[in-house]
């Protein structure tokens, strides 16, 4: 049990405040979008992405995967934004979460991609001069299988060359653990996931936006709208 609670307790970061460096392209003219994801821990907690990506949505394009894929920029305790983000319609497609075994120093990285019919929940749409708020999602993986989206594995594909002989679609969830502890071969993995949660409520928005105020204080965002 030590070592289990252990374990637990070096995978667990603490986040700071931070200031973005990015600065508006012009100012009280750029847009933003800000939200919080996350991804459960097997046992206790949650894990905090490297990385969220985002699919710009084109109606010209039959494909998901032609679509322009984006990343967020900046990071600040839990809130991921991408600053400087055109107008348009997107979706979140995938996260990319990153952990290190402090005793063993082996790496992690797990590749959360999200399957069509999830990935149409996370629409939204970003206007000129303005910094969206999305709300709080909490992802993990599902039982959607390869080979039934074909599509959807090509846009898994361009996030990881791995992805459609990924590891993580025969032993599920546990792979992070796995990896970490030496009982997998692979240490990039990757696999359909869903959100379990997906928390928009005026309570959740109106923290985020009280957050992302401080986050944006005495920077040049500060002067652009949060809606």
């Amino acid at each position: 049990m030590k070592t289990i609670i252990t374990f637990i307790l070096t995978l667990t970061v603490i986040h700071c405040r931070m200031k973005p460096e990015i600065k508006p392209n012009l100012p009280k003219q750029s847009s933003a979008v800000v939200f919080e994801l996350v991804v459960p821990k097997i046992f206790m907690g949650h894990f905090y992405p490297e990385k969220v990506f985002l699919l710009k949505l084109d109606k010209s394009k039959k494909n998901l995967s032609e679509l322009q894929m984006i990343e967020t920029n900046f990071f600040s305790i839990s809130r991921y934004y991408v600053l400087n983000i055109e107008p348009g319609e997107y979706a979140i497609v995938a996260a990319h979460v990153h952990e290190k075994d402090p005793n063993t120093q082996k790496d992690a990285n797990v590749y959360y991609v999200l399957d069509r019919q999830n990935l149409e929940k996370s629409k939204f749409t970003v206007k000129p001069n303005q910094i969206r708020i999305l709300g709080k999602y909490v992802v993990d993986f599902n039982k959607s299988e390869l080979g039934t989206d074909l599509d959807m594995d090509n846009v898994g594909e361009s996030i990881i060359g791995s992805f459609k002989t990924s590891l993580t679609a025969k032993i599920g969830a546990a792979i992070v653990s796995t990896v970490l502890t030496g009982g997998a071969d692979q240490t990039d993995s990757s696999g359909y996931a869903g959100f379990t949660e997906i928390d928009q409520s005026k309570e959740m928005i109106e923290e985020i936006k009280k957050q992302s105020k401080l986050d944006f204080e005495e920077t040049a965002w500060s002067s652009i709208p949060i809606e």
